[in-house]
């Protein structure tokens, strides 16, 4: 059995408190303050927690008590969640992701224990999107390779433009990519905010007679943006990894010094200021 984890919602919590008291599940102590409740009761091994966070065992038993609780998507046919990775990082590309999921997808989603990329460890994470990826739901991805960031950073340069515009491109180019490919009544797209103008400028000839959207921060709630963030994290981590070993380099820990200068074009951002320093 394989521990899960994935976050309720207050109904959900209410939703759960009332089965196991309709159940009879039996509840044990709380071993910390941390704990709003412990279930043990057969195959049944649950533990929530004040955060609104569950941990469960992975038993069939216990996966029954999640399916009860949790709360089907009834407003969206579809929701969209677009995030970025590798803005941060003077190596490696920049990778912008956005996904379209239906209202099963998240259910199965937030059973998989999808969160926010950055409270997931690496090897958890790259295991957890080789799943994502298996999975049949539409997602959009744009690639910048640092080649290729480096010249298209150049040309926004040219035209009084900076990394936000950039990124507002890349995220609506991934975002209206992905909305040709699903049909829908009503649809939402929540983009994890960097730049809420610029975005919404790129944005602005969508029809949204029948489509929201939103810009906030914090986006990594919704499953759609969670989503997002790993399987983008994947995709940084692969192209590091690759140019690793065609360049016979070490760009996680290398520092730029080590690294040679007509080499960097290749694999840095060279508009960064450490970068563009040392060039």
């Amino acid at each position: 059995m394989n521990v899960t984890s994935l976050t309720l919602k207050n109904a959900e919590i209410e939703k759960l408190k009332l089965f196991i008291s309709n159940e009879g599940l039996k509840e044990t102590k709380p071993t910390n303050k941390y704990e709003m409740l412990r279930v043990k009761d057969g195959k049944i091994s649950i533990v929530l927690y004040s955060s609104g966070k569950l941990v469960h065992n992975g038993s069939d038993e216990s996966k029954k008590v999640v399916d009860a609780v949790l709360e089907r998507e009834e407003l969206y046919d579809y929701i969209l969640g677009s995030d970025e990775t590798g803005k941060g990082e003077w190596y490696g590309p920049l990778v912008v992701v956005a996904t379209a999921l239906s209202p099963e997808d998240i259910l199965n989603l937030r059973k998989l224990g999808v969160a926010d990329s950055k409270t997931i460890k690496k090897s958890r994470l790259m295991d957890m999107a080789g799943k994502l990826r298996k999975m049949n739901f539409e997602h959009q991805t744009v690639v910048l390779l640092p080649e290729t960031y480096n010249d298209l950073y150049s040309q926004f340069q040219r035209e009084n433009k900076n990394l936000n515009d950039m990124m507002a491109w890349a995220h609506s180019a991934a975002i209206q990519k992905l909305l040709k490919k699903i049909q829908f009544k009503r649809a939402k797209v929540v983009i994890d905010k960097f730049d809420l103008e610029k975005t919404e400028k790129r944005l602005s000839k969508l029809d949204r007679t029948n489509l929201e959207i939103i810009q906030k921060s914090g986006a990594e709630s919704e499953i759609a943006v969670a989503a997002a963030s790993i399987i983008a994290k994947y995709i940084f981590e692969k192209e590091v990894d690759n140019l690793n070993m065609k360049y016979c380099v070490d760009l996680r820990s290398s520092k730029l010094q080590d690294i040679k200068q007509d080499l960097l074009p290749e694999v840095a951002k060279i508009h960064f200021k450490n970068v563009a320093k040392y060039l």
